[in-house]
């Protein structure tokens, strides 16, 4: 007699197979979520090594560069000092011309070696810094001071390139002051604010009339000597005109470089200071960092300097048209809280 299952033991019998089904996939769930939760704890430790990697990275490439500066800089010094060693040498040669009783035409020859010999110091003077050349057509009238002066300021500092005037008869003593249209005016004021402070009589202020005639003149200053009708001597008053009127000195800028080219770079950063920025530029990449942008960048780091970092980059594309500067918001490395909102980097490569 074949035997049919009851209601009741069909219906348990149902139940059992779905409560084994439900373990089953509650399981298979269990383990989706298990190896899902894997993958993503795997790929956050993947992303944070790799993010560790680049800190620790970007970490030395700032010491090395910062080894690299003071390196840079140490050398500097050394043939800085050399230089202003070999000046006072040249100054004793000077005197003891000016004391001695020799011919004239001997004493020409001697005068024309001591300002080749000043014209080479000058040159190596020029390659070690960026500091503004100063040439001034010594008279004796006006003794050492404005040499001393020159050479003891500190900010601005300038690059003394000191001439002697051959038909000097110790009667005029300087009274003009030239500079090139390359030449932070800010500078202007504070080197003839200080001449006036040591009583030099300045009567004239005035940019070159045709700077090209000599490359160097449209970044250099002068002083010297030339006739002129005006008896009214400059005031502090008057050097009210050679303030620069921006806000750019409440920002900083960082200049990085890879591959430049030299002369580019030179006019850049020279630019950005004219601009009156706070400026302050690193040793050349010897290879290319893994962070460095691939095209010239001028990178901020809040929302309230992008403007500013906007018209940086247009200054800079109009300063040289042959390069084209993007800008881009930052990841914050290397930047502190208190830097956000002033500071820029910028990037720069051929």
């Amino acid at each position: 007699m074949k035997y049919y299952k009851s209601i009741e033991e069909t219906i348990a019998e149902v139940q059992k197979k779905d409560k084994r089904y439900n373990y089953v996939i509650l399981i298979i769930i269990i383990l989706m979520i298990a190896i899902i939760a894997s993958l993503i704890i795997y790929a956050q430790d993947k992303r944070n090594r790799a993010n560790e990697e680049l800190i620790a990275k970007y970490e030395l490439e700032l010491i090395e560069n910062k080894r690299l500066k003071i390196q840079d800089s140490l050398r500097t010094d050394s043939i800085t000092q050399l230089v202003k060693t070999l000046r006072k040498e040249l100054e004793m040669i000077e005197r003891k011309l000016e004391t001695n009783t020799i011919l004239d035409a001997d004493k020409m020859v001697v005068m024309n070696t001591v300002n080749l010999a000043q014209e080479k110091l000058n040159r190596i003077t020029n390659n070690v810094t960026d500091n503004t050349i100063v040439r001034y057509y010594k008279r004796k009238a006006d003794g050492n001071r404005i040499e001393r002066l020159i050479q003891s300021m500190k900010d601005p500092q300038f690059n003394l390139n000191l001439k002697q005037v051959a038909d000097d008869n110790g009667r005029y003593r300087v009274n003009t002051v030239w500079y090139g249209t390359d030449v932070d005016k800010e500078e202007v004021r504070n080197l003839v604010s200080a001449l006036l402070q040591i009583g030099i009589d300045i009567k004239t202020i005035k940019e070159f009339d045709n700077p090209s005639t000599k490359e160097w003149k449209s970044e250099a200053i002068e002083i010297g000597y030339e006739p002129t009708t005006i008896t009214k001597s400059i005031t502090s008053a008057d050097l009210t005109r050679y303030v620069t009127k921006n806000n750019n000195s409440d920002y900083y800028v960082r200049f990085y470089s890879f591959n430049p080219d030299a002369k580019i770079k030179q006019s850049l950063t020279q630019f950005i200071k004219r601009q009156n920025y706070n400026l302050k530029v690193y040793p050349d990449w010897k290879e290319k960092p893994s962070f460095f942008s691939s095209s010239p960048t001028v990178f901020y780091y809040s929302e309230q300097s992008k403007a500013e970092a906007e018209e940086l980059a247009n200054k800079l594309n109009q300063a040289n048209r042959k390069l084209r500067f993007t800008v881009q918001r930052g990841n914050g490395y290397g930047i502190s809280k208190s830097e956000l909102d002033n500071t820029f980097i910028v990037h720069y490569l051929q």
